[in-house]
């Protein structure tokens, strides 16, 4: 597998776009990297009112040896680290999440309600379908497969080595193929803790769900949201599948997220309008 010079899968990395007043932290889902939000990301830095920072989640894109350490804790920890560090730059911090991405973004808002403004969440992962699990539920077939499989370090992605957008071919970026035993541990906790915690979340919510999932139970995740008392707008996207990010219709929705958050926050004077670009928000940085 190519690597880049920090070991990271191509295009992998970090990074942050744009120089708003808002600040918007990006984390993506299972066996994904910050690539994933790639074209979201330039499109709402360039309306001058967002910094965009799409962070990689430990372990991911890295090299057996140190994917095999991720854990919840690991996931939580470093969430909550870029939280804080955006934090002490802006007034304003909106956590936006897909899949496992996602109920992270969930479960920070209430772990640290203090710290995050309002969530905006993309088919999030609250429970597995059976659509990939035939008979048993997705969590036995992975307590089978530790004893069958004990001497086995990973899993081979269910998903394909590609990412490629569903509008637009030429946008493909590289996924992890061998996943530990460590993220599927980590992702049943995570989907355990939030099973009845759905009542704790008090910030603002937009949530997109897909009605053709076959990763989320779309329906478990539509319970959990009707649930929360925050306000909140919840769409079903009927013709789309699990990778919502790369569907067709990206801009309209990322425009939707954007007015939804625009909607909730304090107006500024001279804040530029939605439609034109600061200074300096084309400018993309990037770390490991």
């Amino acid at each position: 597998m190519a690597r880049e010079p920090n070991d990271l899968l191509p295009e992998a990395a970090a990074y942050r776009i744009g120089s708003g007043r808002i600040a918007l932290l990006f984390i993506h889902g299972f066996a994904d990297t910050p690539c994933i939000w790639r074209r979201i990301t330039r499109h709402l830095a360039a309306k001058g009112l967002f910094t965009c920072r799409a962070m990689r989640l430990p372990g991911s894109a890295e090299p057996p040896a140190f994917a095999k350490q991720q854990s919840l804790h690991r996931w939580r920890a470093q969430v909550a680290d870029e939280i804080v560090r955006l934090r002490e730059t802006h007034e304003t911090v909106w956590l936006i999440g897909h899949s496992l991405g996602g109920a992270l973004a969930l479960d920070a808002a209430m772990r640290l309600p203090d710290m995050v403004d309002g969530v905006a969440v993309m088919a999030p992962m609250l429970e597995i379908s059976r659509r990939r699990c035939p008979l048993l539920p997705a969590n036995a077939w992975f307590a089978l497969a530790r004893v069958a499989l004990g001497l086995s370090p990973t899993f081979e992605s269910p998903f394909s080595a590609d990412g490629v957008a569903a509008d637009d071919p030429s946008f493909v970026y590289k996924r992890d193929r061998f996943i530990p035993f460590a993220v599927y541990r980590g992702l049943f906790a995570l989907i355990r803790d939030l099973r009845r915690q759905s009542a704790r979340l008090t910030c603002p919510l937009f949530a997109v769900t897909a009605g053709n999932d076959s990763v989320v139970d779309s329906q478990a995740a539509l319970c959990w949201l009707a649930a929360c008392p925050a306000p909140k707008e919840v769409r079903v996207l009927p013709e789309a599948d699990h990778v919502i990010p790369l569907a067709a219709g990206w801009e309209a929705l990322a425009d939707d997220i954007a007015a939804f958050i625009l909607a909730r926050t304090p107006r500024k004077e001279a804040e530029p309008e939605s439609g034109e670009s600061a200074a300096g928000t084309g400018k993309t940085t990037f770390d490991a």
